[in-house]
């Protein structure tokens, strides 16, 4: 074999190899465009959302909602958007949460009401209970450290007479309570660390409420908070539930129990 033939044969080598990588190169950049395809975003539009977990009763400071973005095809006639409210946020600054939300839940007018509307406190009170006021002070409010929202059991306390002596007697009537407000107070204010009062208004059944309206004639209540982590049934026991709640009222010099269901 001469060198020409030599040459051409080593040329046609070469401008082979040469092909061959050329032609993977192509292929591979074919297939890294393949394994990334353009990535379109949805449609979205900016929702009232809680920028936090919001409690019942809860005032709407300005860090208390925000805008979120979300899904238009995921959006609901009741949600409050930016385009339709665009001052939704200064508009419920003032308002209070009639249930709870947790954080990034929309936000929407049925979960709020305005501290000016009338309907105020029904809003807070769940449905079958109601809305009762009792005189307080300090001495018979756990030295004014119970706020709104607070749980606590209703003491009544008075004198019994019986044979020549007359005797101090008090009695737990009402377990777990909830207290709706204070005065006209209907949350905890930022920084507040007590709310002294004069009047209490509490979350009653129709029945409680009877049994308070009649205990407030009968003698003094004094209202002792109990502890947040605890769970017990509001309005009592099981066995407070089946039997009814008792109260003592004096009649003509005489005790006489009387048994409210």
């Amino acid at each position: 074999m001469n060198a020409a033939r030599i040459g051409v044969l080593v040329l046609a080598l070469v401008a082979a190899g040469a092909a061959a990588f050329l032609a993977r190169g192509l292929v591979s950049s074919d297939d890294s465009k393949q394994a990334a395809p353009k990535v379109v975003e949805a449609p979205t539009a900016e929702v009232l959302v809680a920028a936090k977990n919001i409690a019942i009763g809860d005032r709407l400071t300005g860090s208390a909602i925000k805008w979120q973005k979300w899904p238009k095809n995921a959006l609901n006639p009741v949600f409050i958007t930016r385009k339709s409210s665009p001052d939704a946020l200064a508009a419920n600054a003032d308002s209070v949460a009639r249930v709870s939300i947790v954080k990034g839940e929309p936000v929407t007018a049925d979960k709020l009401v305005r501290t000016g509307d009338k309907g105020l406190m029904a809003a807070l009170i769940d449905p079958g209970m109601r809305a009762v006021a009792i005189r307080i002070s300090p001495e018979t409010s756990a030295g004014g450290f119970i706020l709104p929202n607070d749980r606590v059991d209703v003491v009544l306390t008075g004198r019994s007479s019986g044979g020549n002596r007359d005797a101090a007697t008090a009695e737990t009537i009402m377990r777990n309570v909830r207290i709706l407000a204070i005065d006209q107070r209907f949350n905890e204010k930022e920084g507040a660390q007590v709310a002294i009062g004069k009047t209490a208004t509490l979350e009653l059944t129709p029945a409680q409420a009877e049994l308070i309206a009649l205990a407030q004639e009968e003698g003094k209540l004094t209202l002792t908070l109990r502890g947040i982590g605890e769970k017990e049934i509001a309005g009592g026991d099981t066995r407070d539930e089946a039997e009814g709640s008792v109260v003592r009222v004096v009649r003509f010099g005489h005790t006489q129990p009387v048994r409210v269901k």
